[in-house]
């Protein structure tokens, strides 16, 4: 009698074991098509769509794809023409949280901004030195140094950089988004919060 009931008690532990198990795959399932989700849509361009997965304004995008015109839209384009990611592991945190590692590719900035940087100078001071009378207004250089941005970011050869990063997952009201961080936000943008952080250094230890 005692063997059949700790029988009976392992059955049920091994089953209660499962049902946890099956529990935490499918949190851990969600977490991974979100960030699937999240990322089909950017290299689509699709805002309205990756704005289910991910909070847009953390990100400084636009929520929607007709908002983005002309050198603004050829960025994004040119941007995450050559995005990539690769699901590593997903550790769950709690019933809510859930960390997915990610490999992201995208374009490496640091050699765009580079270049970008060289040419902005070198045309910056040609403006300065041209006559006064001939030299392009405030909105011209702009449209200027927008063009030449554009221009850099457009290459078909450029180098691409690969960056692991662990995002956070979380299910807020039955939905579950990416939560965006620092981190994150520099590895979809081929490290351009790096590359700006860098210039601010550099200009500040110049100024000095």
């Amino acid at each position: 009698m005692m063997k059949k009931v700790i029988k009976i008690m392992s059955l049920s532990l091994s089953i209660f074991v499962l049902l946890l198990s099956l529990t935490g795959c499918g949190e851990v399932q969600k977490a991974e098509k979100t960030v699937s989700g999240m990322f089909d849509a950017f290299k689509i361009l699709d805002f309205e769509t990756a704005k289910t997965y991910v909070d847009l304004d953390e990100l400084d995008l636009s929520d929607d794809k007709e908002s983005l015109t002309g050198n603004a839209e050829m960025f994004m384009k040119n941007l995450f023409d050559k995005l990539n990611y690769k699901i590593i592991s997903s550790k769950k945190i709690d019933n809510q949280t859930v960390m997915v590692k990610t490999e992201i590719t995208a374009i490496d900035m640091k050699p765009v901004m580079g270049e970008f940087f060289t040419n902005a100078m070198q045309f910056a001071f040609s403006n300065a030195f041209t006559p006064e009378e001939q030299q392009l207004s405030d909105e011209e250089m702009d449209k200027k140094m927008e063009e030449s941005f554009i221009q850099s970011v457009s290459k078909s050869d450029l180098a691409t950089v690969t960056n692991t990063v662990d995002i956070k997952v979380v299910e807020v009201e039955k939905t579950w988004k990416a939560a965006v961080d620092e981190t994150f936000t520099d590895a979809l943008f081929g490290g351009l919060m790096t590359v700006a952080e860098d210039m601010e250094k550099s200009f500040n230890q110049n100024s000095n």
